[in-house]
């Protein structure tokens, strides 16, 4: 009698395998991998952002600290400098999220519960490809609409913040290097009469010469047209001498006008010149075939390449958090960085390597894209044969 119950044990066992064998990822299994990969991915987005961001401000900082700057001014450089921040925060992102989702069904031997149930690991690439699709077009629209719109909205904020010079200028005791070319130092000053004493200028807006100027006090003046400075220096020596060092001369004077050209420092809004990360797809394609400079074909690839990032990292990062990570949680971390590193450093190598014209434009920019996919390719079918 025992003998004919483990027989019918064993054979309903194998019936319910075969009909599970059948079974596919339902609706509600699909969204749950979904929502599993979303949170983490959200996560560490929006901290790699906040990252990033700051990091970025630091280096607007000498157009930031000038007293006629708002939060509003602060807010606007922060919102246009969001779109770059975005394209390298995006795959990151959905590495990790990815990577921390499946290390964790894992560690809960939820994926074991559903190869149990039939559903193979295969089957649940439309959730993770799902993703992964969905943030490569945010991607792509941010590099190849929004970047270089915001690129251009950015340089022409920062001119006209460049602009607040008399602002800028009147901090006391430091170096003050807001304007190109030219290094200003003021003992004390007097912000409400714009008076400072103590002044050491230093200008090298000439290749052929060096002046440094220092005085006793100066004021500090605006044109009604707001396109020149003056600073009206007393008391001082003016010190000039060639960049050769054979030629020097040294006067000592009375009064002497300073005289800063805005429009001449940071040029006219007419005579912006776009550089590459600042130009349309289109304005990059014509200029490339006029100038044949490899350096646009490289913006031009790029723009499109690394918005596959996103997909391709995010679909070798559900069998890699499965199959290295071992169900803990800080060896995906890990894992998943080290596998975004070795994205970025073959794609900075590949376009190292197209600048030396050592490697096409084209495959230098793809050919880390080519093999993270590759590499995901070989890995699916292992995590589905385990």
């Amino acid at each position: 009698m025992r003998a004919v119950q483990g027989l019918w044990l064993r054979t309903t066992a194998w019936n319910l395998a075969q009909k599970g064998a059948q079974r596919t990822m339902g609706w509600t299994l699909y969204r749950y991998v979904i929502l599993e990969q979303l949170i983490p991915a959200s996560l560490c987005f929006l901290g790699l952002v906040m990252i990033l961001v700051t990091g970025r401000l630091m280096q607007f900082l000498q157009y930031l600290t000038a007293a006629s700057v708002s939060a509003a001014d602060i807010l606007t450089v922060m919102a246009l400098a969001l779109p770059k921040m975005v394209l390298y925060a995006l795959p990151m992102a959905n590495l990790m999220g990815t990577v921390l989702a499946f290390v964790r069904l894992s560690a809960d031997n939820e994926i074991v519960a559903l190869r149990s149930a039939g559903i193979s690991f295969r089957q649940m690439a439309p959730a993770v490809l799902t993703l992964a699709l969905a943030l490569t077009a945010m991607s792509f629209y941010t590099s190849t609409r929004l970047l270089p719109t915001a690129n251009r909205e950015l340089k022409t904020t920062l001119k006209s913040l460049s602009r607040a010079v008399i602002p800028a200028l009147l901090r006391e005791g430091c170096f003050i290097d807001t304007l190109p070319n030219m290094v200003f130092f003021f003992h004390h000053v007097d912000a409400s009469a714009h008076t400072v004493r103590g002044v050491l200028v230093h200008d090298a807006r000439s290749p052929q010469t060096r002046v440094t100027i220092t005085a006793r006090e100066a004021v500090i003046r605006e044109s009604l047209d707001g396109k020149e400075v003056v600073l009206h220096i007393q008391d001082g020596m003016l010190s000039r001498m060639g960049t050769d060092l054979k030629t020097s001369q040294t006067i000592t004077f009375q009064s002497y006008d300073l005289v800063l050209s805005l429009d001449a420092l940071l040029g006219t809004d007419r005579e912006v010149s776009w550089k590459r990360g600042e130009m349309s797809m289109e304005e990059l394609r014509s200029t490339l075939v006029q100038t044949h400079d490899r350096r646009y074909a490289l913006e031009w690839h790029k723009r499109l390449a690394l918005p596959f990032a996103c997909l391709v990292l995010g679909m070798a990062a559900a069998p890699f958090g499965v199959l290295f990570a071992q169900g803990r949680r800080m060896t995906g971390i890990t894992l998943g960085i080290a596998l975004f590193l070795a994205y970025y450093l073959m794609l900075s190598a590949g376009n190292a390597l197209g600048e030396q014209r050592l490697l096409p434009a084209a495959v230098g920019i793809w050919l880390p894209n080519a093999v993270t996919a590759a590499v995901a390719v070989w890995l699916w079918v292992k995590a589905h044969r385990r």
